[in-house]
């Protein structure tokens, strides 16, 4: 089945995100979905078929395959489950970590995530569960939770508390969630799409201009951040999500921000971002004079 350049586009932020949460790092990430989409034009005929995402998935990890060869194990060193949470996803070996980035983040069956990765569905099983393993880390960090819906609130309370953090509150407000944030959180998860007015985007836009925390957007209207434009610096899980997707993208951002330089960048870019989509959310509002 042909595709268009169209087609591919509509991938191409899903990709990115793919590829920062396995490098760890956006610039490194780019690079390596560039190589992807130099790939499928050189070799257009690897898009044929009818799962185009999966057969994007599939160039993108031959590219990352190509650079990055299999390394021989070695025995970890000893840490406690506080730093190993710290360290977070990009900490667990290579495979593990492409295994746990497919399955559940992307959401793409077992069968799939062996055929990108060159493993039958009985080893990317027994990886998946390893990786899901690593992340049950314990730190007394605290979480805030802006979420309208009590049910999926409680759900993210007891994934974060799963993970050894404290919900330091669970609101349904823009103007709450503003006001509860303090310096000690440790963490943010919101909705972008709040009860009546609200806006988790304007929420987070104002607590990260008071304080340095990692936000993750947990929301049905992802592509309202990931828009394309630009460098994308938000962590964003879509609704419906999965325990281990949440769990996954969480350690990358603790991870990411335990490094205050890193979080200081992250932070004006994401900062910049919401500036960015509010605003034109704001003129979209706006009625016609």
């Amino acid at each position: 089945m042909p595709y268009t350049p169209d087609d591919v586009l509509r991938h191409v932020p899903y990709l990115r995100r793919h590829a920062r949460l396995l490098t760890g790092s956006t610039e490194v990430g780019d690079e390596y979905v560039r190589l992807c989409l130099e790939l499928i034009v050189a070799e257009p005929e690897r898009l044929e078929g009818d799962d185009l995402r999966a057969q994007l998935f599939a160039a993108f990890h031959t590219a990352w395959g190509a650079l990055n060869p299999p390394q021989p194990a070695r025995p970890a060193d000893p840490m406690s489950q506080e730093e190993r949470l710290a360290h977070g996803i990009t900490k667990l070996a290579p495979l593990e970590r492409r295994v746990l980035l497919l399955a559940a983040v992307e959401n793409l069956p077992l069968d799939q995530v062996g055929r990108i990765l060159g493993l039958d569905e009985t080893e990317a099983r027994e990886l998946l569960a390893k990786s899901r393993l690593d992340l049950g880390r314990h730190t007394s960090a605290s979480a805030l939770i802006i979420e309208d819906e009590p049910i999926i609130a409680m759900e993210l309370s007891q994934i974060v508390t799963e993970m050894g953090l404290t919900v330091s509150a669970a609101v349904a407000g823009q103007q709450q969630a503003v006001d509860v944030a303090s310096q000690a959180l440790a963490l943010v998860l919101a909705d972008i799409q709040l009860a009546g007015d609200g806006s988790g985007l304007v929420a987070a836009r104002e607590i990260l201009q008071r304080y340095d925390v990692p936000v993750v957007f947990v929301t049905g209207f992802p592509e309202r951040l990931l828009t394309g434009d630009g460098l994308e610096p938000a962590f964003v899980v879509a609704k419906p999500f999965t325990e281990a997707a949440l769990k996954a993208t969480i350690a990358h951002a603790l991870d990411l921000y335990d490094s205050p330089d890193n979080a200081a960048e992250h932070k004006q870019r994401l900062l910049a971002k919401l500036q960015q989509v509010t605003a034109r959310e704001l003129r979209q509002q706006r009625p016609l004079t």
